[in-house]
């Protein structure tokens, strides 16, 4: 194979690994809307919350993300693995300062893909093994924001004993956007999760009539 095909399918193997961590990372935008629910004496509750919107997996099923992981993991060290012989031959024979660029440049990237994926995968096969976790309370703010590969929405719940979350005030979970629109400030929910993506596999909305009751 040719240096220039290698090179090119080094790149193409580094670009789909970043991609794919990317597609994890969601990459909310600095804007966005942000409704939040009102309290017995009708001021805004403004708890204090931890969105997320940037963390890497967050929210993504276990599987998919245990397999995003694995193959950015593969396409990093199949990238490595290809140019390494040629930086080794760096140091005996220099080649161009744009084939050394690079070079530098794909094995710095593989560098970066192959933890990050390997802490993907770790994360995602973790939560296919753990028990599901499960929160009942109620949804304090609702949070809509324009990311780099569309919309993501998120909801931050209040837990209804303190003793589920010790010194915790609210839990941000991502959801989609038909249950964004079902559910407003102040509604009393119940949510299965995985333990450490906390990707929400159930989400049950208590009807209006057992609102007023635990209101």
């Amino acid at each position: 194979m040719s240096t220039t095909a290698l090179f090119d399918l080094s790149l193409v193997g580094i670009g789909l690994g970043a991609l794919l961590l990317l597609r994890l990372a969601g990459g909310s935008l600095p804007w966005g809307h942000l409704v939040i629910a009102v309290g017995p004496d009708g001021r805004p509750m403004r708890p204090r919350v931890k969105w997320h919107l940037w963390s890497v997996s967050r929210g993504e099923s276990p599987r998919s993300a245990a397999l995003a992981g694995f193959t950015s993991v593969a396409l990093g060290v199949t990238s490595v693995a290809a140019v390494t012989p040629r930086i080794a031959q760096l140091v005996l024979r220099p080649v161009p300062s744009k084939e050394t660029s690079l070079l530098v440049f794909i094995a710095a990237m593989g560098c970066i893909l192959i933890p990050l994926g390997v802490t993907v995968l770790l994360r995602g096969l973790m939560d296919v093994l753990a028990r599901r976790a499960t929160m009942s309370g109620m949804v304090v703010g609702l949070r809509r924001d324009l990311g780099m590969l569309g919309h993501s929405y998120h909801v931050a719940i209040q837990p209804g004993s303190r003793s589920l979350a010790p010194g915790l005030w609210a839990e941000a979970f991502r959801i989609n956007r038909a249950a964004f629109k079902s559910m407003s400030p102040g509604d009393r929910v119940t949510v299965e999760y995985s333990p450490r993506l906390h990707y929400v596999y159930r989400m049950e909305i208590a009807p209006p009539a057992a609102r007023a009751s635990t209101g």
